[in-house]
């Protein structure tokens, strides 16, 4: 199956990746070239990385297997994206580049003390190594099949080391720019492999092109259509109850509290251009739906026809559908493989280099800093490329010793199960953060570190404690993205509350202070402009959920209700854009200098598809 264009090309492919990391990286003379590549990075560099870190073999081969055997309901994982990356690029973003912070921790520190940003850190380390751990494990498993045909006898533990040899090689040398810029490289592999497999499967006679596509699934004898995007309430795997809620939350974690995702961000020229990078970023995330998802879907009419479905794992779905639909001689299959290598490599190289960057900058700095020994840069980037080497080792051996690879689940959804049961404080703490919310130090760490037990035991509890009624509606079991949900406002109520109180106090021993005496508990908290901000933020949460609660009663006419979707935030965005006018300035030249009105083409897009499908 495999020839020898292929392998030229593969290998090409691999080399050109190396290379350019090892030459990126050449001039990196200090912590902040090391760490956040110089602040230097261009809006093209950050776009690229962003998808990149993101459009993991996790995303390739997991979500065309979550597509195969779920549908395409897995598309909120990547539209319900699309709100969080906005909150980052005008949200999150201005704050962290303002303070010229290098890790998100030193924001946590500064709000509410030294304690609170290492417990994000220590979690943030924690989370790269559950991650990492499965991106070893998703990358090894998916290219085996392919060196099997080749005739080579190379093991799961063997490819794993491999995989994690080679990214850790440029990483440790080259610093963030070696990441960016391969990780650039690697989206044009990625988006070439992927359209390539979804053109040659959808256009399959099984399967008989888009229109015939969805037509086949619509009149699924069944009624249970994989082109379906709002699953039931009780649906195990994605319910469209847990997809607008817990999934958002996670979302919002990933894209603006999360290390390994941000930090490319803080290395961005400008603000404006990490900004139009971030937006970019946005619009390639809502590609991949339609050359991975879809193309799940698309296998699985194929699979239906042969009367193979029940013989195919979901992470199996990747790699016997390319030998199925590729045809041989033409390098495609070279092409669909230095995609795939490359969705590993994006995604390895970013966590490997932010958990350096925590640790060195986090842990390892202040630690000496404490005995009287400040690290120069020199010894910033020495303890930063050992730590990176150590936790190379550590996430190699747990993929291999720690993890089956011949697993029959869904990886993907398995991976952000496990993940979730850290986030939902975390998030919490950065959103009131953000709006300025005075906390107690210890109630912050407390609660930080209690909700992933309570989180742990919460399946138990709904189990022995739920009401029929709700069993009935959100099922026998609790699902993860609506656990996520329950466990964020049990942080917030608790963290909330706890605010409330110091208020008070602080309320009850300035009563000399007739200025806050006379302010409302809200605005004694929050900053007035940071509410209303917050409100805004509701009314079109709450305007988004109501559209699509009338499109769910008149499916019929779900087209109108896209359009009237695109068009409010458009036209939304569009006045926010016109308050920032200047007096007489034309308007070609404030939509030229101005980038908010972009968010709502880009929110606009988003919800043209949450409405219509």
């Amino acid at each position: 199956m495999i020839t020898t264009i292929d392998m030229l090309f593969f290998g090409f492919t691999f080399l050109l990746v190396l290379g350019i990391g090892m030459y990126a990286g050449r001039k990196e003379s200090s912590s902040k070239d090391y760490f956040l590549g110089g602040r230097s990075l261009p809006w093209w560099g950050i776009a690229g990385s962003l998808f990149g870190t993101n459009i993991s073999a996790n995303h390739l081969v997991g979500m065309l297997g979550i597509g195969f055997s779920v549908g395409f309901a897995q598309s909120h994982y990547e539209f319900g994206s699309i709100p969080a990356i906005v909150l980052l690029a005008f949200v999150f973003l201005p704050l962290f580049r303002r303070k010229k912070f290098f890790t998100l921790s030193q924001f946590l520190q500064e709000k509410f003390g030294k304690q609170t940003g290492r417990i994000y850190s220590a979690i943030s380390l924690i989370l790269i190594t559950i991650q990492l751990t499965g991106a070893l494990y998703i990358g090894a498993r998916s290219f085996l099949p392919f060196l099997q045909n080749l005739g080579l006898t190379l093991s799961y533990a063997e490819l794993v080391i491999w995989i994690a040899f080679t990214s850790t090689i440029y990483t440790w040398f080259g610093g963030l720019k070696s990441v960016v810029y391969t990780d650039v490289i690697q989206t044009f592999l990625i988006l070439a492999s992927g359209l390539v497999l979804a053109y040659l499967s959808i256009t399959r006679p099984e399967v008989g092109g888009l229109v015939e596509l969805f037509a086949k699934e619509e009149n699924r004898l069944d009624g249970l259509s994989k082109m379906n995007f709002y699953l039931p309430p009780n649906h195990p795997t994605l319910p469209w109850t847990g997809a607008l809620s817990g999934l958002f939350l996670l979302h919002t974690f990933y894209w603006n509290t999360n290390q390994y995702v941000v930090q490319r961000t803080l290395g961005g020229k400008s603000l404006r251009e990490a900004r139009f990078g971030i937006l970019v970023g946005g619009l390639l995330k809502l590609t991949v739906p339609f050359f991975s998802i879809l193309t799940g879907v698309a296998a699985y009419q194929i699979w239906s026809s042969l009367g193979e479905t029940a013989n195919i794992a979901p992470d199996e779905a990747f790699s016997k559908l390319v030998v199925l639909v590729v045809p041989v001689g033409y390098g495609l299959i070279g092409v669909i493989l230095a995609g795939l290598l490359g969705a590993i490599f994006s995604s390895i190289d970013s966590m490997l280099h932010s958990a350096a960057t925590l640790f060195t900058i986090d842990f390892y700095k202040p630690f000496l800093g404490k005995k009287g020994k400040p690290l120069s840069d020199e010894m910033e980037m020495k303890s930063g490329r050992i730590f990176l080497i150590v936790f190379s080792l550590i996430v190699t051996a747990f993929a291999i010793l720690l993890i089956d690879p011949n697993s029959k689940k869904n990886f993907f959804i398995e991976l952000s199960n496990q993940s979730s049961h850290f986030t939902p404080a975390l998030l919490v703490v950065f959103l009131l953060g953000i709006f300025n919310v005075r906390i107690n130090t210890r109630m912050i760490c407390g609660t930080i570190l209690l909700t992933p037990i309570l989180s742990l035991f919460s399946p138990y509890f709904y189990s022995q404690f739920s009401p029929n009624f709700i069993k009935l509606t959100f099922g026998e079991e609790l699902n993860f993205l609506h656990r996520v949900f329950l466990i964020f406002h049990f942080a917030l109520i608790t963290l909330l509350t706890a605010a409330f109180i110091e208020y008070r106090k602080r309320n009850e021993e300035s009563e000399t202070d007739a200025q806050t005496q006379n302010q409302s508990i809200w605005f004694g908290m929050i900053k007035p402009s940071s509410f209303r901000n917050l409100l805004l933020v509701f009314i079109l949460i709450f305007l988004f959920l109501t559209l699509i609660y009338i499109r769910v009663q008149f499916p019929a006419n779900k087209l109108s209700f896209a359009v009237i979707g695109f068009l409010i935030f458009l036209l939304f965005s569009c006045y926010h854009t016109y308050q920032k006018r200047l007096p007489n300035q034309p308007l070609f030249t404030l939509f030229r200098k101005r980038d908010e009105w972009l968010y709502g083409i880009l929110l606009g897009i988003t919800f043209f598809f949450y409405l219509y499908f």
